[in-house]
């Protein structure tokens, strides 16, 4: 499968994560590669949240996607709270690709900061 558009994922759509949504998304999507993005991961309990300010990695997976639509569907499940940006993410082996994330735009009231970046939380 070609792909055409990337979508990075650190938290309950991470590759081998009991969520229907991440057995979704995986069924249209290639695995491209572990990766990485500027920012910080916070523990809202049943999910993550990434958010842009602060210094620090969130890990996660690479996803590749030939069909844009599976991506309309995430933009519902991840509901209004999450808003899907492009940034540039860093694989592995250096290279640096262009992919979408979801970007937490909602208050952070009590939720604990991720110091390492990984969910899910150990």
């Amino acid at each position: 499968m070609p792909a055409t558009e990337c979508l990075f994922v650190y938290g309950t759509l991470q590759r081998g994560c009991p969520n229907p949504w991440s057995r979704r998304l995986w069924s249209h999507a290639v695995f491209l590669g572990r990766a990485r993005l500027l920012g910080r991961l916070y523990d809202l309990g049943p999910y993550p949240a990434f958010v842009e300010e602060g210094g620090g990695w969130v890990h996660g997976d690479l996803a590749g996607i030939a069909d844009a639509r599976i991506l309309h569907e995430l933009d519902s499940y991840e509901g209004a709270q999450y808003e899907r940006v492009l940034r540039r993410v860093l694989l592995e082996d250096g290279a640096h690709r262009d992919a979408w994330v979801y970007v937490f735009r909602a208050p952070l009231a009590g939720a604990r900061l991720i110091p390492d970046g990984r969910w899910p939380v150990k």
